[in-house]
């Protein structure tokens, strides 16, 4: 992703190409700013150019979504990252996004071998005794073929798309130029941070393109539910896959579809949805690293007993600090206390500094109140999260991507339930997680581990003390850093002054240490911000005795020559 700039050079012709797609399909201001990124002159003629008639019915999603198809695969998976994003686009527009779909055909026949072939460093013939040169499946990134392995077991063979990984680089760094010349010429639109996306998609499509990334999710997997044998994980070969190539083992069993053909197979359909969900549940809050694409296509039923889950290339982290602002705000939504769900709320997000915090108060009570009052197993999620998602871009809040992704597989995970004819309660679902997510912030242990880890930030402070300022010790000797006040001052103003400007700094800096809840924290109050607050008090009733007993200089005289006098 360096020198930004030469790749809109570089890839000019293809920059013209984007402009002209975004022109024809109505998105004229990004349009303008891809032809200028590239050198196009502002008043080029192809920009007075009428729009298709036949495109005036169309929403902005829908225009958005087949500009984006026109594009090619990698704007396709950008625009499905997009429809996480109803905070960004709006509802709408996240709505269409979600419908892209990237139809790759599958490579002419003998690609894949040569791509395994190298990626193995051996012929296909010399790996498999059988191999099916006709794929299973082809989908975005790659292709899957049958194949058997020299002691009979079957396997599937996931191989990457034969220029899928140079095309994709290339897309990347295309769009990182776009999106910092965007960022640079158009203030409106730099507020979204195109830069930042950008790199997270990055991010997510690099780990696509890497199906040795792939390997290694599904090995986590397979460590995280070892105990829990009803859960199957493929088994993978590792000796038998890398980067442009994934061997694991053929699973077979029926699909997850609709209820009658679920309960022909023996299964309990509500135990079938509940153990699916409690599994995904499991992934976020015990583990932190989820399963992030739950569509039945990912689910195959080998027998009323086991659930087999599949593709691993889509996934989903959680920080320990993300997973604890997460827990934070499902305990505040849970109580029910707006207070606390606005706080942390603004926590989360990226909050400019104007954000009226009163409104916004005001607005997640009422969504709250809309929401939450009744049972949480009627709720509609996807209303819900439409909803919030209004408020955030309302107040210009940006909702980070890693809870994005969560709150989608959350929504699939409904819309499965409801997919096979039951309906899940989320409040019962959640329970047992919410009672020990109360039940750990006060585990003494958790308590002991947040109070060594600020003890460790105080002692790398004051350990950084001496040379710090041992450092400025130096500039001061050398001459490079020095101040120096020579001031009669027989009043001691300066000293007033110097008090008063340390008064307000203190004030302004525990202030800040108080709204960012600077660890130590006891109930929600900076440790820290109140010793600030302390120092503040100290220095301005310091100010207040000096005031009151401080006697100007000619006074001080007049005294003293009248006791000469007498």
């Amino acid at each position: 992703m360096d020198d930004l700039a030469g790749v809109l050079v570089q890839q000019k012709s293809r920059v013209h190409e984007i402009a002209e797609v975004l022109r024809r399909y109505g998105f004229n201001r990004l349009a303008l700013h891809a032809g200028q990124a590239s050198g196009e002159p502002a008043s080029h003629p192809r920009r007075q150019r009428a729009g298709d008639p036949n495109l005036a019915a169309m929403s902005a999603g829908e225009r958005l979504s087949a500009a984006l198809a026109e594009l090619g695969t990698t704007w396709i998976k950008f625009g499905q990252m997009l429809s996480l994003r109803p905070d960004l686009v709006g509802d709408d527009v996240a709505h269409d996004l979600s419908n892209l779909r990237a139809n790759v055909p599958a490579d002419q026949p003998g690609r894949a071998e040569e791509t395994i072939a190298t990626a193995l460093s051996k012929p296909v013939s010399e790996v498999f005794a059988s191999f099916d040169a006709i794929p299973l499946a082809s989908a975005s990134m790659a292709q899957v073929h049958r194949a058997t392995l020299p002691d009979g077991t079957v396997v599937a063979v996931k191989v990457l798309h034969n220029g899928a990984e140079k095309q994709v680089v290339s897309d990347l760094r295309l769009m990182a130029a776009l999106a910092k010349s965007i960022e640079s010429a158009d203030e409106e639109l730099a507020r979204y941070a195109p830069s930042s996306l950008v790199a997270e998609f990055a991010t997510m499509m690099l780990a696509a393109i890497d199906l040795g990334q792939e390997l290694k999710s599904m090995q986590r997997f397979t460590t995280n539910f070892a105990n829990e044998p009803d859960l199957v994980i493929p088994e993978a070969f590792p000796a038998l896959s890398a980067k442009h190539v994934l061997t694991m083992k053929m699973m077979e069993g029926k699909p997850f579809e609709n209820r009658a053909a679920l309960e022909a197979g023996g299964w309990d359909v509500d135990a079938l949805t509940r153990r699916a969900s409690d599994i995904y549940l499991e992934m976020v809050f015990r583990d932190g690293f989820y399963h992030a694409d739950p569509h039945p296509g990912n689910f195959l039923l080998p027998d009323p007993e086991h659930l087999v889950l599949l593709d691993f290339g889509d996934v989903g982290y959680l920080t320990a600090n993300r997973k604890s602002q997460l827990e934070e705000l499902l305990v505040a939504i849970t109580n029910k206390n707006v207070e606390d769900v606005t706080d942390s709320v603004l926590e989360i997000t990226s909050a400019p500094a104007d954000v009226d915090l009163a409104s916004l108060q005001r607005d997640i009570d009422l969504w709250m109140n809309q929401y939450l009052l009744g049972s949480v197993a009627e709720v509609d999620l996807a209303a819900m999260v439409n909803s919030g998602a209004t408020i955030l871009r309302t107040y210009r809040l940006t909702f980070p991507s890693d809870l994005a992704l969560l709150v989608r597989v959350l929504l699939r995970l409904q819309g499965l339930s409801r997919e096979v004819g039951t309906s899940l309660s989320l409040e019962s679902l959640l329970k047992p997680y919410l009672r020990q997510m109360v039940l750990s912030r006060f585990d003494p242990q958790r308590w002991a581990h947040r109070a060594l880890r600020t003890a460790r930030h105080w002692e790398r402070l004051f350990s950084a003390f001496p040379d710090d300022f041992r450092q400025v010790l130096e500039q001061l000797k050398e001459g490079t850093a020095s101040v120096d006040f020579r001031v009669r001052d027989s009043d001691n103003s300066v000293g007033q002054l110097v008090d008063g400007l340390f008064a307000g700094a203190a004030v302004l800096a525990s202030a800040q240490l108080l709204s960012s809840r600077t660890p130590p924290v006891v109930k929600g109050i900076s440790i820290p911000g109140v010793l600030g607050v302390a120092l503040a008090l100290l220095t301005w009733r310091r100010l207040q005795v000096k005031r009151s007993t401080h006697q100007p200089l000619i006074n001080r005289a007049l005294k003293r020559y009248r006791k000469l006098r007498n």
